[in-house]
């Protein structure tokens, strides 16, 4: 039996799809509210697609990603400059740019972080989360359900959000703390 032949288009299509939430957070990192990142994303994907064979298998795709997203990045803002918009100057754009692949935990690692959060909840809270992100159900028939209004379950979710944030960010630093 033979072994199906390699693809590397597939293989270069699975990295960059496991890629993809890093590099928007990279994007977003060096464009604070600026409204076209995910214009920027979309052309760094194009970039990225395009350039595939300039690209060697083995080595770190998340780099190379990153540094076509920088590039992609400063023909942006430099297309702004032209139009009297500039939300970072240069400098700090630089020390953005350099730092941020080092700040930025990968997907997966951010992930698992989220999952450990998580679990750490209770069952009540852990069921509210399921039904706003996992069901098609709305906040109201929850709260009919549960015995809770509509408005306390909106509060239960703003302090689930913001108690899960901070315990990905210190679980991610814990575990930069450990390395």
């Amino acid at each position: 039996m033979s072994s199906p032949p390699h693809d590397p288009s597939a293989e270069f299509v699975s990295l960059l799809t496991k890629h993809q939430a890093d590099l928007w957070s990279y994007i977003i990192t060096m464009m604070p509210g600026d409204p076209d990142t995910s214009d920027v994303l979309q052309k760094t994907n194009l970039v990225l697609w395009t350039k595939q064979q300039d690209f060697t298998p083995g080595t770190n795709f998340r780099a190379w990603a990153f540094a076509v997203a920088r590039f992609e990045v400063l023909a942006h803002l430099k297309r702004q400059k032209r139009t009297g918009i500039v939300l970072l100057d240069d400098e700090l754009l630089e020390k953005i740019a350099g730092e941020a692949p080092d700040v930025l935990a990968p997907g997966d690692a951010r992930l698992a972080a989220l999952e450990r959060c998580l679990n750490k909840l209770r069952q009540q809270d852990r069921e509210l989360l399921d039904h706003r992100y996992r069901s098609n159900g709305g906040l109201d028939e929850f709260a009919a359900r549960v015995g809770r209004s509509v408005s306390a379950l909106s509060v239960t979710l703003h302090r689930l959000r913001t108690s899960l944030r901070k315990c990905v960010m210190d679980q991610m630093l814990g575990e930069g703390n450990a390395s």
